[in-house]
This record gives C-alpha cells, sequence and structure tokens, in this order.
C-alpha cells in the first residue's frame, strides 16, 4: 500500500502565495473581459479592462525584473564579455 499525501506542504503553500498576486491579477483581468463581452459600450466595463491589463503587464515586469537581477551578467560595450567587477560600476 502506497501512501499519497493529500495535504500541500509548507513549501508548496509558500509557492502559491508568492503567485497570488499575479493570479489575482489574471482573475481581475478575466472578469474584466467578461465584463467587456456582455456590454461592449460600458465606459466602466473598458475602464475596468484597462486598470486589469496594466495591473497584470506591471506585475509581469515587475516579475522580469527581479528575476533578471538575480542572474543578469554585466557585458562591456567593447569587447561583450563580463566585465570586471571594478568596471561594473
Amino acid at each position: 500500500m502506497t501512501y499519497t499525501r493529500d495535504e500541500p506542504t509548507g513549501d508548496d503553500l509558500a509557492a502559491i502565495e508568492a503567485e497570488w498576486p499575479q493570479i489575482a491579477a489574471e482573475r481581475d483581468l478575466v472578469d474584466a473581459e467578461c465584463r467587456l463581452l456582455a456590454d461592449p459600450d460600458d465606459a466602466l466595463a473598458k475602464r475596468a479592462h484597462r486598470r486589469a491589463v496594466s495591473a497584470l503587464l506591471h506585475l509581469m515586469v515587475q516579475q522580469v525584473n527581479h528575476d533578471a537581477g538575480k542572474a543578469a551578467p554585466v557585458y562591456m560595450l567593447t569587447n561583450f564579455g563580463p566585465a570586471y567587477p571594478a568596471e561594473a560600476a
């Protein structure tokens, strides 16, 4: 008999918590799209859609910038190779 766990681990919950802002932004976008599809002439629905798209893009840019800061090498413009630490500043 093999045991399968049904409960998420602490690491699983931490990963979900870290992704929650993006999950919420995507949910808000779907809600705004539904509102807009229900009434394409509704000015408030159009505004809600623009705000939801903007919020999601903002989160995506933050994530890309955060990820890029982790392991992004510094390159010089002259030799296109990694820069020495003194040259990186």
